[in-house]
C-alpha cells in the first residue's frame, strides 16, 4: 500500500513537471527527458513531507485482509471426462477384472481404486502379492501383462454394472438406472461406497414412490433376481416386496370405494 502510494506521487510529480516544460507549451514533446528535468524531479521527490511515504497500522491490516482473499475455482466436468477416457484405455490402466463367466475385461486405476476403496486396495495388493508368489515359482513372466499389472476375476456381478461401478469409483459419476441398481447396490456395500449406497437407495424410493410404481417394482424385481447371491439383494427385494403390498392395498381401497360409490348411485336411482 506505502508503495502504490509512492508511485501516485511520482506521476503527480511528473504531471507538474512536464506542464511547465517549455515544449508542452509547444503542443509537442521528444519523449525523452533531459538530465536537467530528472535533477528537478529528484529535487521535487525530496519536498513532499514524509506522512506520504509511510503507511499506519489501520493500512497494513487492510493490506493484510486483502492479501488473504482467496478465489476457489473447481473444474471437476473436465477431469470426469478425463478419467473415463483413461479407465477406456488398456495401455493406461494397471489393473484388469475379468467379468462375468465369459471373462469382459474391465480395466482401472491400482492408485485410483486403492485410494477410494479400502476393500478394493486390499483386494488388489493380495492379488498382486498371489501372482508374484506364482512368478517366482514357475520363474517365467506373463507375455501380456508387465510386472506391476495385477489381473483379478469377477464372477458375481454383470460386465456392464461392474463396468458402471468400477467408472464411478474413478470418477465419481454413474447412471442410476432400473436395470443396474441392483448391481450398483451391491457393489457399493461389497467395496464400502457409501455415498453410491446412499445414492442407489434414494433411486429405489423415488422410483417406488412414483405413478407408476407397479411397472417399475417388477423391473426393479427381476434386476434384484439377477443377484440373488448377495445378501444386499435381500434388503432389496424386501422393500420391494412391501412396496408391491402397499400398492395393492391401495387398489383394494380404491375398487372398494368405487363399489361402494356405485352402489349408491343405483339405489338413489331406484327411490326416484
Amino acid at each position: 500500500m506505502s508503495k502504490s502510494e509512492s508511485r501516485v506521487l511520482l506521476l503527480e510529480n511528473d504531471h507538474l513537471e512536464m506542464a511547465t516544460s517549455d515544449q508542452e507549451k509547444d503542443g509537442f514533446s521528444s519523449g525523452y527527458d533531459s538530465a536537467q528535468e530528472i535533477s528537478d524531479t529528484e529535487t521535487s521527490m525530496e519536498k513532499p513531507p514524509q506522512h506520504y511515504l509511510t503507511c499506519d497500522r489501520t493500512c497494513d491490516s487492510e493490506s493484510e485482509d486483502e492479501a488473504t482473499e482467496v478465489m476457489s475455482y473447481k473444474s471437476t466436468n473436465a477431469l470426469c471426462e478425463h478419467l473415463k477416457y483413461i479407465v477406456s484405455m488398456p495401455e493406461l490402466c494397471d489393473v484388469t477384472f475379468l467379468v462375468g463367466p465369459t471373462k469382459v475385461p474391465v480395466y482401472g486405476v491400482k492408485a485410483i481404486l486403492g485410494t477410494r476403496s479400502r476393500v478394493l486396495y486390499q483386494l488388489i495388493l493380495n492379488q498382486q502379492h498371489k501372482t508374484n508368489a506364482e512368478r517366482a515359482s514357475f520363474k517365467k513372466l506373463r507375455k501380456s501383462h508387465s510386472k506391476s499389472h495385477v489381473v483379478i476375476d469377477v464372477n458375481k456381478y454383470e460386465p456392464e454394472d461392474f463396468r458402471m461401478l468400477i467408472q464411478f469409483v474413478h470418477c465419481g459419476s454413474v447412471d442410476i438406472g432400473v436395470h443396474n441398481v441392483a448391481g450398483l447396490l451391491c457393489g457399493a456395500y461389497q467395496f464400502g461406497l457409501e455415498d453410491l449406497r446412499s445414492a442407489c437407495w434414494d433411486f429405489v424410493r423415488r422410483s417406488l414412490d412414483n405413478i407408476d410404481g407397479l411397472d417399475t417394482a417388477h423391473a426393479l424385481m427381476a434386476s434384484a433376481f439377477r443377484y440373488n447371491q448377495h445378501k444386499t439383494t435381500r434388503k432389496l427385494v424386501s422393500k420391494i416386496n412391501k412396496s408391491l403390498q402397499e400398492i395393492e392395498q391401495k387398489k383394494k381401497e380404491n375398487n372398494q370405494q368405487t363399489s361402494k360409490g356405485s352402489k349408491r348411485t343405483s339405489k338413489v336411482s331406484t327411490t326416484v
